[in-house]
C-alpha cells in the first residue's frame, strides 16, 4: 500500500493529444501515427504536438537537525587575559566621516587681505538725534508740529519679538551670524574682542547648567559694563560697530530669553544702547562712493551696510520695549534718506570679485537712486505706481532681513 506522500509524488502519464489539423477543425482524431485517417483522406500533413519530457520527482532528502554547537568554557582568569578583537575599519561597510569643507585658497587670500579698518564713510549730521531718541516719548513735539505716534498691532509686535529673539541663537555655531553681523567680521582670524566674547557668552547663556544661572548673569552684566566703558575710548569704525552689535545682542538676549532671576532690560540699558548707536552712526552710515552713485571699496561697504542693519534692528527693539512700557513710538525721521537693506547677493558675497560684479549690476539696476528706508513709510507717494515699482524692484533682491523690514513697515504704513 502506497503512503500518502508517495501518492502525492505520483503523476499520471500525460494525456495523448489530437493532431494539430484535427484540433484546429475541432473533430475527433483517431490518433494514428504517423498520419491519422482524417489527414490521410484530406492529403494534408499530419503533425502531433510534442510532449515535454516527464520529470521524475527527486528522491526525498533525509533531513537531519543540526546539533547544537559546543561552546568552549573559559575560566575568569582566561577571560581577563583574552585579547578582544577590534572592528575591521578597512571594511567597505564603514565610511570615515568626511572633514568639513575648507575654504578655497582664493577665498582665504581674499579674507586675509581684507582690512575693515580702512573705510571711507561720510560722517552723519543727524547721529546726535539717535542718542537722544529715548527722550521722544517724554517730551512734547515742537510748536506747530503735530507728531502722531506709530500704531503697532499686537501681532506685529509679536512678529518682531519672535524674529529678534532668534538673533542670539544664530551665534550658537561657529561661522554662523545673525543678519546684523557680516560674515567677514568674524572670519579670517581677526574677530573683534567684543564679538568673540559675545559668541562665548551667548553659548554660556543658552546652555547654562541648573544652578549656574547667577554666575552666567553676572558674567554677562560685567561684559556689558566693560563694553559701555570701553566704547568711550574707541575711535575705530569696525571696533565701535562690533561693540554696539555685541551690546545689542546682549540686550535682546536679556529681554527675550531671561535666565533665572536675571534682571530685565532697564531704561539705563536702552539709553546706553542708543549712545552706542550714536557713536557708531556718527562716523557715517554711507560710503562716500554711495553718495556719488559709484562703486565703493568692499571694506567700506561691509562696514556701512552692517551699521545700517544694526541700527534698524535697534529701532525695532526699541519699538517693542516702548510698547511693553506703554510708551508711544514715533517715526525715526533722523533715518530719512538711509538706504534700505541691501540685496542678498551683495550681503552674502564671499569674494571681492563676486561682490564687485554684483555691485556693478546693482548700480545698473538703481540708476534712479537706491531705495531709501523712508520710502517704506507712509507719505503722499505711498501706493503710487512709481513707488510700488521701486519697492517691487527692491523686494526681488533682498534677503530675509529685508523681507522682515518690509513686513513690519507694510503693516504699520501700508504700501
Amino acid at each position: 500500500m502506497t503512503s500518502p506522500r508517495q501518492r502525492r509524488g505520483h503523476r499520471p502519464p500525460p494525456r495523448k493529444k489530437a493532431c494539430q489539423g484535427c484540433t484546429k477543425s475541432k473533430v475527433r482524431c483517431d490518433l494514428e501515427k504517423p498520419t491519422c485517417s482524417r489527414c490521410r483522406s484530406l492529403a494534408r500533413p499530419c503533425e502531433y504536438p510534442s510532449h515535454p519530457p516527464v520529470v521524475t520527482p527527486p528522491a526525498e532528502l533525509n533531513y537531519t537537525a543540526p546539533t547544537e554547537p559546543v561552546l568552549p568554557i573559559f575560566s575568569s582568569s582566561q577571560l581577563d587575559t583574552m585579547p578582544i578583537p577590534l572592528a575591521n575599519f578597512s571594511s567597505s561597510a564603514w565610511t570615515p566621516r568626511q572633514p568639513r569643507r575648507q575654504a578655497s585658497n582664493t577665498v582665504r587670500e581674499e579674507i586675509s587681505g581684507l582690512d575693515l579698518t580702512l573705510v571711507d564713510l561720510v560722517p552723519s549730521e543727524d547721529a546726535v538725534i539717535i542718542r537722544d531718541r529715548w527722550l521722544r516719548p517724554y517730551i512734547l513735539p515742537p510748536l506747530g508740529q503735530n507728531e502722531v505716534p506709530k500704531t503697532y498691532h499686537p501681532f506685529t509686535l509679536q512678529f518682531i519679538s519672535r524674529i529678534l529673539s532668534t538673533y542670539p541663537r544664530c551665534m550658537m555655531r561657529d561661522g554662523e551670524v545673525p543678519p546684523i553681523i557680516h560674515r567677514l567680521q568674524v572670519t579670517g582670524g581677526r574677530m573683534p574682542r567684543a564679538l568673540a566674547n559675545c559668541y562665548s557668552l551667548v553659548r554660556m547663556w543658552e546652555q547654562a547648567a541648573v544652578g549656574s544661572e547667577a554666575l552666567v548673569v553676572e558674567t554677562v552684566e560685567k561684559e556689558m559694563e566693560r563694553l559701555e566703558n570701553e566704547d568711550r575710548t574707541r575711535s575705530n569704525d569696525i571696533d565701535l560697530l562690533a561693540t554696539f552689535q555685541a551690546y545689542l545682542i546682549y540686550s535682546i538676549m536679556l529681554y527675550f530669553s531671561p535666565l533665572g532671576d536675571s534682571p530685565n532690560v532697564t531704561d539705563k540699558v536702552m539709553i546706553t544702547l542708543m549712545e552706542m548707536a550714536f557713536r557708531t552712526a556718527r562716523n557715517g552710515l554711507f560710503c562716500a562712493a554711495e553718495i556719488s552713485h559709484t562703486k565703493p571699496s568692499w571694506e567700506s561697504w561691509i562696514v556701512a551696510a552692517a551699521k545700517r542693519r544694526s541700527i534698524f534692528t535697534m529701532y525695532l527693539f526699541c519699538s517693542v520695549y516702548n510698547a511693553d512700557k506703554l510708551l508711544p513710538n514715533f517715526i525715526a525721521d533722523e533715518m530719512t534718506g538711509v538706504f534700505a537693506p541691501e540685496a542678498k547677493l551683495l550681503w552674502e558675497a564671499s569674494t571681492r570679485e563676486t561682490w564687485e560684479k554684483e555691485y556693478d549690476r546693482h548700480l545698473l539696476q538703481w540708476q534712479d537712486g537706491m531705495l531709501e528706508i523712508s520710502e517704506l513709510w507712509r507719505s503722499a507717494e505711498t501706493g503710487t505706481p512709481r513707488r510700488r515699482e521701486r519697492i517691487g524692484r527692491w523686494i526681488k533682491t533682498v534677503d530675509e532681513f529685508g523681507m522682515m523690514m518690509f513686513g513690519v513697515t507694510t503693516h504699520v504704513h501700508g504700501c
